[in-house]
């Protein structure tokens, strides 16, 4: 079975969304000083590759310490949208591939974008999903969607009507994959494990493919 790395790596010096704190990490305790190392770590819950859980835009829905740990791992699809330059992805365009949708767990969406990452641009211009068709993926009883972008609404949204609707409908979404063109073409299983962070509404995860064969 062959592993495939989908998450970004964690360092002080990482791209981040703006606003959001850089992370810190500093040595409580050393080989040599010490005998054993130990280090604290100060980071945002939505740094790098991440997982929202529900309760981050949900009034009293799961956090991640509430959720099962079968519900951040299944079988996975991924769908191929680096045609999309301009606009959202619309209902029409995941309808292509209604039969492979229905049929998983997790949706990864291939954007392209990851190539932006450390730029710029990277957290600006970003395809989204349409309302309509985050509506439709909000019923098919997905554990979850991820993408390779920063974010599943516009940079300069508010409402976050994306989020909300895929959040509030139970799913859990994956921000900042990679390498999501490696999948083309295989049938994977996909993980993405939090740590069961008390009332946690996000935490970054080492999100992976693990490949079952070439279809």
């Amino acid at each position: 079975m062959r592993i495939i790395d989908l998450s970004h790596p964690i360092s002080p010096d990482m791209p981040l969304w703006p606003g959001t704190p850089q992370p810190k990490f500093s040595d409580l305790c050393t080989i040599g000083r010490d005998g054993f190392g130990e280090r604290w770590l100060q980071l945002s819950s939505h740094t790098g590759t991440h997982l929202d859980a529900p309760a981050h835009l949900v009034e009293g829905a799961a956090s991640l310490d509430g959720l099962p740990a079968n519900h951040f791992a299944g079988k996975g699809v991924m769908l191929d949208l680096r045609e999309i330059q301009n606009g959202p992805v619309s209902l029409a365009r995941l309808l292509t591939s209604r039969a492979r949708i229905e049929q998983a767990e997790f949706l990864l969406l291939h954007s392209g974008w990851s190539r932006f990452w450390g730029s710029d641009e990277y957290s600006r211009g970003y395809p989204v999903l349409s309302p309509d068709a985050a509506a439709w993926l909000a019923g098919l009883g997905l554990k979850g969607i991820g993408i390779d972008a920063p974010s599943f609404d516009p940079a300069d949204s508010e409402a976050l009507p994306i989020h909300r609707a895929l959040l509030g409908a139970g799913l859990v979404l994956i921000e900042n994959l990679t390498a999501l063109g490696q999948l083309s073409g295989s049938s994977f299983l996909f993980s993405a494990l939090p740590l069961p962070i008390a009332g946690a509404e996000a935490c970054p995860v080492r999100a992976v493919a693990l490949l079952l064969r070439q279809q």
